[in-house]
């Protein structure tokens, strides 16, 4: 959890900044969040470099110069894992944003686990 707070901060710092892109250390649970932001459009793409030890991460800004991704708000905490079963999914789906969740078939957006009607731990909520 600690890496991925240190990925989400990285990031922020970039975006903060208009970087073009960010480097950081290869981690499976990174990778899969960097991905599902990829596929969900906040960033470019993720590159492995340096024999698959980093990742180059390119940010994503809208035509007028902001950032795709405005804001990340953690949820769950090394101390405290915060589950959101289907039920309060349902009751949160009416938000902007989009929750990331883990959970048994990996990590999800609160989209694909009201689609497949699962719940999960809730890791942040991006805007």
């Amino acid at each position: 959890m600690v890496l991925f707070c240190n990925l989400t901060s990285k990031l922020k710092n970039a975006l903060r900044f208009n970087k073009e892109f960010v480097i950081l250390p290869r981690n499976p649970l990174c990778l899969k969040f960097l991905r599902l932001l990829c596929v969900e459009g906040f960033i470019s793409r993720v590159v492995e470099i340096n024999s698959g030890k980093f990742l180059k991460v390119f940010l994503k800004y809208q035509s007028n110069g902001s950032p795709t991704l405005k804001e990340v708000k953690h949820f769950s905490t090394p101390g405290k894992s915060i589950y959101l079963t289907y039920t309060h999914l349902t009751k949160l789906n009416q938000g902007v944003g989009v929750f990331i969740l883990s959970t048994s078939r990996g990590l999800l957006t609160n989209h694909s686990c009201l689609k497949k009607k699962i719940g999960g731990t809730a890791l942040c909520y991006l805007i």
